[in-house]
């Protein structure tokens, strides 16, 4: 058995089940599911034979979103907890048939908390040194972002600190010189191949916000840009299918990327 490593894997936006409560009433299809959620990750992030703990949400994003806080809800947020719109502003659900407050809060208590109280039970009964959520982003900003039409990075790392991973005035989830020796790491990993940056465009979600300031165990947000997998070369987007060992080949090269900051910072 090879080495088991100190980490926690988070993949909260990989699913693509729509729960049986909300089926009859939504009017997204299986490829808005599959555009709308990080594509593939829970392929792409399988690292759970060589970590300490590994979790990963089945119901998809745009049905339940466990990286928002549960009274982060529509009409305020289209893109809270539960979403009004895809990504690409595509109405979830059939007119006048949004979920009312009763139906919302079954989903939560059956998907959203359950998640949450499964990474405390992981933190708290593992010996978890970092934990790490997984992502992917859109190669541009979408249309329910800020900044349409943007153009992002190849990899963007993020602790909600500046550009560097140092505070700005709210708590960071990482020391910088974790979260900088990461992004050299990726540099290393993918040479030429794009910007790797730090808290930017994303700054860190929900998820690693609240459990580190419950436990005070180090977070890190990884994104990488779907490009890496979902272009000409290696998508075919009739079937929705990328070639195995694209996926393959690219989940070794993030997890290198991990073990060799791990060794590192633990030297």
């Amino acid at each position: 058995m090879g080495t088991v490593y100190p980490l926690l894997i988070s993949i909260p936006h990989g699913g693509d089940v729509v729960p049986p409560e909300i089926e009859e009433i939504v009017s997204i299809t299986g490829r808005d599911v599959f555009y709308d959620g990080d594509t593939l990750t829970r392929e792409i992030y399988d690292f759970r034979n060589s970590v300490a703990a590994f979790i990963e949400m089945p119901i998809a994003r745009a049905i339940v979103d466990v990286n928002r806080a549960p009274d982060d809800r529509p009409p305020k947020n289209p893109d809270g907890v539960v979403k009004a719109v895809t990504t690409n502003g595509t109405p979830v659900y059939k007119k006048g048939m949004f979920p009312d407050g009763a139906l919302i809060e079954e989903l939560l208590q059956r998907y959203y908390f359950p998640y949450h109280k499964k990474l405390d039970d992981l933190l708290d009964n593992h010996n978890i040194k970092l934990a790490l959520d997984c992502h992917s982003m859109l190669p541009k900003s979408p249309p329910i972002s800020d900044n349409l039409g943007q153009p992002r990075p190849l990899i963007c790392l993020c602790n909600r600190g500046d550009n560097r991973g140092r505070p700005t005035g709210r708590p960071i989830t990482c020391p910088p010189e974790w979260i900088q020796t990461l992004a050299e790491s990726f540099r290393r990993v993918f040479p030429n191949e794009g910007a790797v940056t730090i808290n930017n465009p994303f700054l860190g979600g929900y998820i690693s916000q609240v459990h580190y300031g419950r436990r005070g165990i180090p977070w890190i947000q990884i994104e990488i840009n779907r490009t890496l997998y979902l272009n000409e070369a290696y998508f075919n987007p009739h079937e929705l299918r990328v070639k195995t060992e694209i996926i393959r080949g690219l989940r070794e090269k993030i997890f290198n990327a991990i073990v060799r900051f791990w060794t590192e910072i633990s030297d």
